[in-house]
């Protein structure tokens, strides 16, 4: 499935596609782990940023031009929908709802390399795990918490 990044509702807010969808931010990358599909995936700095505006309620113009530094060329704004495209085709990410909050750990970092030069955002996917992820019961999350107990043991 592809998703055309022209397609993409700019004004729209997204936000991170459930509490099955965990990350967490090293120092200049983004692991991110979908629990229902168990692929793991690596963001790059720029993509991190990215990550990190989304997952705090940015819109995806609002995302684009804080990435951009407010100033984008159209191949930095295509990349930038082409990216975020990519994240809702592999399900990370989705438009938002009502009620929907900024996750916790959302903190936009800089990505612009101390010459300025631009980095495109990159996804790198994992399926190697995705075995493991899906046999271990962490990945039963719910709103209330983690492990959730199926209804039957309750």
């Amino acid at each position: 499935m592809s998703l055309d990044p022209q397609s993409i509702e700019t004004a729209k807010a997204y936000s991170v596609a459930g509490s099955k969808i965990v990350w967490q931010c090293f120092e200049e990358e983004v692991v991110v782990i979908n629990l229902e599909s168990g692929n793991y995936y690596s963001l790059n700095p720029t993509a991190t940023a990215i990550w990190n505006l989304v997952a705090a309620g940015g819109t995806i113009s609002s995302v684009v031009d804080d990435v951009c530094k407010g100033a984008p060329t159209e191949e930095q704004r295509e990349q930038v929908l082409g990216f975020c495209s990519r994240l809702i085709v592999e399900g990370l990410i989705r438009p938002g709802e009502a009620g929907d909050a900024p996750r916790a750990g959302a903190i936009p970092e800089p990505v612009q390399a101390a010459a300025g030069a631009w980095v495109a955002p990159t996804l790198t996917v994992y399926a190697d795990m995705q075995d493991l992820f899906q046999l271990d019961p962490i990945h039963d999350v719910d709103e209330t918490g983690w492990p959730s107990r199926p209804a039957e043991e309750t």
